[in-house]
């Protein structure tokens, strides 16, 4: 019996051993789950319709190669670590396509269909008419009979007497001979003029003259990339309100001998005539970016309110201003506020002499964001080495978009490194070119801005100009 207490003891030792908790050291060894080697996520990607374009939006916790795969599209774009915004055009309707990294692990896909597709409606299920006896319409009344309708008489000419019939008729009298038109003369072409040109309210004396034709006009050009295989690359500047880095970089693109185009407003323009009148001295391009900046066409959808008088008005009042400092009209060029714009809105520019020069895809600094802007905000070394590290990758063309103005300190603005960079990028093989090297390359006709001054108001005196 002793025996077997003993062997039942232990036989109940063992099964509370093995249905126990496991000691530290047994606890140790079992593997923890690893993470995946390449996980560049950080938040959701999303995308959204942009007028003609797809904005797809995300974060990538390091620099990575993105890849877009769909059955009719394939795109690629290098991503600083960071908020990532890809712009692109927008793939057909009902696309489906994969975003992935280089190295092939997929981050999201999209469907890429903006249209809903409206839910069937049943139809009412029919219902057997009842059999109920047709209703019998009541006699016509009889219609009286109407005589038909008599004939009016012939009024009939009197006939002339013998002696008038004698009488000769007087011989009409002879004209010189002149050549018979025909029928169906070939008609001129004559050029469109806008439908309503605006009218400025101002003392200036004469009227607006006729528009011009622009070669090529109507074709609602939207330039954001130069052509390749040249190592090109536009630096371009807009001036809004203030000039706060406009003199300093001036200095650096004077110091490299660099021409460059300025998208200036008419405001800036008012506000600082003498770094107008050094852009234009040094051998800058000078592009309109509108009177006072608004807002033409926010989602890419143009708000009713900007008629074509009205957005033609706002680039015509800011040509005058420069007109006013200069004495000329601007480069033929212009830039979208917010780069805001329709194709109709383009056409509309274009028949004003101004092609719209925007930037290219991810080349926007976003040196205009401060720290208030926390998921844009980079600091200035940031801002040139991301854009450095673009140009490695596909930075042949690129039309990169910088502000004279940001509200930043002034050791985070990107013109303490602007010099180094563009050194840099010239021992590499890189040309800093202007707006009207990438149309010409591109085989755009040439258009001379002069040629708008039929359609601006005569400058007033230099005296009343200094008024101002």
């Amino acid at each position: 019996m002793r025996g077997r207490g003993t062997l039942a003891a232990a036989v109940l030792l063992a099964l509370l051993g093995g249905c126990g908790r496991k000691d530290a050291s047994e606890q140790a060894t079992v593997p923890a789950p690893t993470a995946a080697a390449d996980v560049p996520i950080t938040m959701p990607w999303t995308w959204h319709p942009l007028g003609d374009l797809a904005v797809i939006e995300g974060e990538v916790a390091e620099p990575t190669d993105l890849v877009l795969e769909g059955h009719s599209i394939r795109a690629t774009r290098y991503a600083e670590a960071g908020p990532v915004r890809w712009e692109l055009y927008r793939p057909p309707e009902g696309e489906v396509a994969v975003l992935r990294t280089a190295s092939g692990r997929i981050l999201a896909r999209f469907d890429f269909s903006t249209t809903r597709k409206p839910a069937p409606v049943k139809a009412p299920a029919a219902r057997r008419p009842t059999a109920q006896p047709r209703p019998v319409p009541p006699p016509a009344p009889p219609q009286p009979r109407l005589a038909p309708p008599r004939p009016l008489p012939v009024p009939i000419p009197p006939v002339p007497s013998a002696k008038a019939r004698v009488k000769p008729a007087p011989a009409p009298p002879t004209l010189p001979h002149r050549p018979r038109t025909p029928l169906l003369a070939p008609i001129e072409a004559t050029p469109a003029v806008p439908e309503t040109l605006p009218v400025w309210p101002g003392t200036f004396p004469s009227p607006l003259g006729p528009a011009p034709r622009w070669p090529g006009m109507g074709e609602a050009l939207n330039l954001t990339r130069g052509p390749g295989g040249h190592k090109q690359l536009l630096l371009s500047f807009d001036g809004g309100s203030s000039d706060e880095v406009a003199a300093e970089i001036l200095d650096i693109l004077k110091a490299r001998g660099v021409h460059t185009t300025f998208f200036l407003t008419g405001t800036f323009i008012r506000h600082y005539p003498d770094i107008v009148r050094r852009m234009a001295a040094e051998g800058h391009e000078i592009g309109n970016h509108t009177m006072d900046h608004p807002h033409f066409a926010p989602g890419m959808r143009r708000d009713p309110a900007w008629t074509k008088a009205r957005v033609q008005k706002e680039l015509l009042d800011a040509d005058a201003e420069l007109v006013r400092v200069l004495g000329r009209p601007m480069d033929p060029y212009w830039r979208a506020p917010y780069g805001e714009q329709t194709p109709e809105i383009r056409r509309w520019a274009e028949e004003l002499g101004y092609r719209h020069v925007g930037w290219s895809e991810g080349a926007d600094t976003l040196d205009w964001a401060t720290t208030k802007e926390r998921r844009l905000y980079r600091s200035g070394t940031a801002i040139l080495k991301r854009l450095h590290q673009r140009m490695e990758h596909d930075g042949d063309g690129l039309i990169v978009l910088m502000h004279l103005g940001s509200e930043r300190t002034e050791q985070d603005r990107p013109t303490v490194g602007l010099g180094a960079f563009m050194d840099q990028a010239r021992a590499e093989g890189w040309h800093f070119v202007n707006a009207g090297t990438f149309l010409h390359e591109l085989g755009k006709p040439a258009w001379d801005p002069h040629q708008r001054l039929a359609l601006l108001p005569s400058p007033p005196s230099q005296a009343a100009a200094g008024t101002r």
